[in-house]
């Protein structure tokens, strides 16, 4: 459909009765374990509103007892404003769908690509969640594993959501507002309930895919630049120490390896616990642990490549920063005046206050001084989904803060770097997020996937995250290498290893990870992989020209760099794949999701393609190909604007 046309079908829904209202008043009650929640809601006093009259550009909602307004503006795009009785905290929009649609956004979604037919709840949340560990263990123990296994998706929960969503109709509703949400994509009609009255909702038009995604990233923001260095390489992951780093580091430059830099997240000391190894979160440069450190990283700046760390929003308890904190009452607080702590695995935590503006200011100098200063480049930002809807902040209702948590999170990392004068140098990378934050973070990641190839939480999970976020907005995203989460059976090997980094040659960010336990996991520099690896860093290096090119792309038009296929082709499959992606206009990019696979089956639109690294063309359709574990799989089409630097790499064959 074109914006003419949609511009009418939303017009008139207004009075043709397609569009009601539902008003109540409602309480919800809230339980979290570990950052994940499960929430009731009790509403009394409930009022189905319809159309009555028009006034200019208002229309009255009523069921003869109480009403609703909705203001409607047109400019670039449709916008509704709601007025009703103040008394009311519940409220649902209901309005007629197409059956024939697909939904995509809501932030970013594991299992499922196409929304269409699900209830997502629009809640930051963790991804990670015990029970469904748990579960999948003993599924996998009792049937064997099973790569295709896809939990309910009511059973999902995601560490970034997003009130919008897109329709392959060619439009994108953005609903302005923080509370909990429940989006209902039923087959001819789609409701959008909240805990509030929405301050506003925008219905973004575009005649195709392109156009719309423009706008939804102009609504939400463009993020802050990559620094150039990003792209120089790869993002090492290593953990133990300046020794360990540095001989890692020098293995790696001798296999001619290409290093934008080296990720130590464990820089502020190490803790052991049942989980694995996971960083003392104290934000305090460990001197035993990295001894030396301004001579390594002096070290490293003459190679150019840069060294990153990581911290997150908590404090662990009885740390030194914590207890400075809580003197300082930069804590949030439960009901008895007390640090509210949580547990992410085995031990507590604080949360900082980011509502207090002298918890804030601390947070902020406390990255300036101890990370910045210390000549960090970079950082995991990490967690922000875990403000607990019972606890007491300096900013209020902690309920109706909890969504914009993230959004504060990453601003004070942002707002860090600038009051340096480091912006534009400094890379930052987040895993929580709610609509728009993504403007106060230089990338998004996937989050802890666990080290297999499922769909559900592994390999297979990290497309339709991808494009689902693309969906939101997000312009630059990337994800571990080889997954983050081992538990029970669950290990790292090398084919798992290679086709994940195979995966993210083509991403913005070619960065590994450890892991939570690193002596279980294939690690970049084990014998067995370290040659191929290397090879792929090279190869990401290469594509330098192109990828800047599809980033400049992303900062100037908002077209983000990973996209789904429908962005380019209009064909039924490009709109429910979650298989294949396109790394920009050029690249289409269908990696090994499964172990020993030797053919692959592949969709490719109508057109003449080349495969990137075999030279053989190709015609639409599907098409099975080689798949030997080395060779990375990917198409361009003949005649496109890069062919002379994709040819490169056929010649280097």
């Amino acid at each position: 459909m074109n914006k003419q046309e949609l511009n009418e079908f939303f017009l008139s829904s207004l009075e043709n009765g397609n569009i009601y209202i539902v008003l109540a008043k409602g309480k919800a009650k809230y339980k979290m374990s570990r950052g994940s929640f499960k929430t009731k809601d009790h509403s009394t006093d409930k009022h189905k509103l319809v159309f009555k009259k028009k006034d200019n550009n208002d229309y009255i909602f009523s069921d003869g007892k109480e009403e609703c307004i909705i203001s409607v503006e047109c400019d670039e795009r449709i916008t509704l404003k709601f007025k009703t009785n103040p008394s009311f905290n519940r409220f649902t929009l209901r309005f007629k769908s197409f059956e024939d649609e697909h939904i995509y956004g809501c932030g970013e979604q594991y299992t499922h690509f196409d929304l269409k037919g699900q209830n997502v709840d629009i809640w930051v949340s963790e991804h990670q969640q015990v029970l469904k560990i748990a579960k999948k263990f003993v599924r996998e123990k009792i049937l064997g594993v099973n790569p295709s296994y896809k939990a309910p998706y009511k059973d999902h929960q995601t560490y970034f959501s997003s009130p919008g969503f897109m329709s392959s109709k060619n439009y994108f509703i953005y609903c302005h507002q923080d509370s909990f949400g429940r989006f209902s994509f039923k087959k001819d009609e789609t409701l959008l309930s909240f805990r509030q009255i929405p301050e506003k909702i925008s219905i973004l038009l575009g005649d195709n895919p392109l156009d719309l995604i423009s706008q939804v990233t102009r609504l939400v923001k463009i993020q802050p630049h990559l620094p150039a260095f990003v792209g120089e390489g790869a993002i090492l992951a290593t953990q133990g120490g300046t020794d360990v780093m540095m001989k890692k580091y020098k293995t790696m430059k001798e296999k001619g390896a290409k290093i934008a830099a080296i990720w130590c997240q464990d820089w502020s000391g190490q803790i052991i616990t049942e989980f694995g190894s996971q960083v003392y979160w104290n934000w305090e440069h460990d001197t035993t642990l990295y001894h030396d450190l301004d001579k390594a990283i002096e070290e490293l700046k003459c190679d150019n490549v840069k060294f990153l760390g990581y911290i997150n929003t908590f404090l662990k308890q009885d740390a030194n920063l914590y207890n400075y904190a809580k003197e300082h009452d930069f804590l949030v607080k439960n009901k008895d005046g007390n640090p509210y702590l949580i547990k992410s695995t085995t031990f507590y935590a604080g949360i900082v206050d980011l509502t207090n503006p002298k918890a804030y200011q601390w947070y902020k100098d406390i990255i300036k001084k101890n990370m910045i200063g210390k000549g960090l480049s970079g950082w995991m930002a990490d967690f922000g989904e875990y403000l607990p809807t019972d606890s007491i902040v300096y900013g209020g209702d902690a309920e109706k803060l909890h969504n914009k948590w993230p959004t504060l999170w990453a601003k004070c990392n942002l707002d860090a770097i600038k009051e340096a004068g480091k912006e534009g140098e400094i890379f930052i990378f987040s895993r929580a997020a709610y609509g728009d934050t993504i403007q106060y973070t230089t990338s998004m990641w996937n989050g802890d996937q666990h080290v297999d190839y499922s769909n559900d939480q592994g390999l297979g999970s990290v497309i339709p995250a991808t494009l689902s976020m693309c969906c939101s907005g997000v312009g630059v995203n990337h994800s571990d290498i080889g997954g983050y989460t081992t538990v029970l059976h669950m290990k790292r090997d090398e084919e798992l290893f290679l086709r994940w980094s195979e995966m993210n040659i083509f991403t913005p960010v070619y960065r590994c990870h450890e892991g939570n336990r690193p002596k279980s996991n294939v690690q970049f520099d084990d014998e067995s992989v370290i040659d191929e690896f290397s090879k792929n860093s090279n190869i990401f290096y290469e594509l330098k020209p192109y990828r800047e090119y599809v980033l400049k792309e992303y900062y100037e038009k908002g077209i983000p760099v990973n996209r789904p296929l429908f962005f380019h082709f209009d064909e039924e499959e490009c709109y429910t794949t979650q298989k294949e992606f396109m790394f920009g206009e050029e690249l289409l990019v269908a990696p090994v999701l499964r172990p020993k696979v030797k053919k692959l089956k592949v969709f490719l639109p109508k057109g003449n393609w080349i495969g990137l690294f075999d030279g053989i063309h190709y015609k639409g359709g599907e098409q099975e190909v080689d798949a030997p574990l080395g060779i990375p799989i990917a198409f361009y089409l003949e005649g496109t604007k890069h062919q002379k630097l994709f040819e490169k790499f056929i010649k280097e064959k």
